[in-house]
């Protein structure tokens, strides 16, 4: 399953060293080259997104809070679904409802 990964600075989250910021950026960079990660950007300012893939909630958490900047952030979570997949059951249920 896919996920949408919206991440921003915790207020009041200690400061990290830049020895920090770059174990996660590696942490990172490593999980796009597994696969685990389809793809990742940084927002301007701070933060960022990403596309994970997990097959469990219980995967997809140590995804989250296995990379050293874990604790830095807050983390927001969407499930994705296939585009044309999900506008065929919209269209489904949207027929069956003009029944």
């Amino acid at each position: 399953m896919k996920y949408l990964l919206i991440r921003k600075p915790r207020a009041g989250a200690e400061r990290p060293t830049a020895a920090t910021i770059r174990a996660q950026k590696e942490y990172v960079l490593g999980k796009v080259k597994e696969g685990v990660v389809d793809c990742t950007y940084a927002f301007v300012g701070g933060g960022g997104c990403s596309i994970i893939n997990a097959d469990s909630a219980e995967k997809l958490n140590e995804q989250l809070f296995g990379g050293p900047m874990a604790l830095f952030y807050e983390y927001e979570v969407k499930a994705l679904s296939d585009y044309a997949s999900f506008m065929d059951g919209v269209a489904r249920a949207m027929e069956r409802q003009a029944r």
